[in-house]
C-alpha cells in the first residue's frame, strides 16, 4: 500500500542485492498477508495496532540475528558500530546483550554496566571507587568495596570457564580490576 512501489516489490528488489533484515509495518493482518510478506522476503511481519515497545523489541532482535549470523561472514558497518568484542567476549554497546564463546549469557543491568566499563578500556585497571562512582553514580565509601566485589564475583561466575582462576576479569592485587582481552593466552 505504498506509493508507487508496493512493499512486496520494494523487498523482492532489497533481496536481488542485499541480505539486510526486513520488518514489514503494515494495516493488512491476515494470515495470507502475512505468509505473502514473508515469502517475498520480509524477516519479520508487525500488523497494526502494535505497541512501541514490542515494535523496538523485534527491530533489536532482527539485528542481533543479523549481526550473531550474517554478520561473522559478511562485517557490516551496523554490525561493528553495535557491539564490542575482545577476545571470546562479544558485548552489546546500547542494551544487555552478551556473549561468552558464541553462548549468550544473562547479565544483570548491574553485571552488564560493569563488564561495559571494563571492556572499553582493556587492561586499564579500575579502582572499586572508579567502578563504584560509574555504576551507581554515588559518592563511594570505603564500605561499598563489597558491593563492587559481590557484583565481580557474580560476573566471573557467569563469564569464566573457571571463576576462581579469571581470565576476563582480572584483579590487580591493591588497585583494582581490569579486563583483559588476552583471555586464555594471558
Amino acid at each position: 500500500m505504498m506509493p508507487g512501489m508496493s512493499g512486496l516489490r520494494v523487498c523482492k528488489e532489497i533481496r536481488k542485492t542485499s541480505a539486510v533484515p526486513v520488518l514489514f509495518l503494515t494495516a493488512r493482518a491476515q494470515e495470507s498477508d502475512k505468509l505473502i510478506g514473508l515469502t517475498a522476503g520480509g524477516d519479520d511481519y508487525l500488523p497494526k495496532p502494535f505497541s512501541y515497545a514490542e515494535l523496538i523489541a523485534r527491530v533489536k532482535a532482527l539485528l542481533r540475528r543479523y549481526c550473531v549470523y550474517r554478520g561473522k561472514e559478511q562485517p557490516g558497518e551496523l554490525c561493528k558500530s553495535n557491539y564490542l568484542e575482545l577476545g571470546d567476549v562479544r558485548i552489546a554497546k546500547d542494551h544487555n546483550e552478551v556473549w561468552v564463546k558464541e553462548k549468550e549469557i544473562s547479565l544483570t543491568e548491574i553485571e552488564y554496566q560493569t563488564l561495559y566499563l571494563l571492556m572499553k578500556s582493556p587492561g586499564r585497571i579500575f579502582s572499586t571507587q572508579n567502578i563504584y562512582e560509574a555504576i551507581w553514580n554515588e559518592p563511594y565509601f570505603y564500605i561499598s568495596n563489597g558491593t563492587v566485589m559481590v557484583h565481580i564475583r557474580k560476573l566471573r561466575v557467569k563469564m569464566e570457564d573457571d571463576p576462581q582462576e579469571p581470565k576476563y576479569i582480572q584483579t590487580a592485587w591493591g588497585k583494582g580490576y581490569r579486563f583483559w582481552k588476552g583471555g586464555a593466552d594471558a
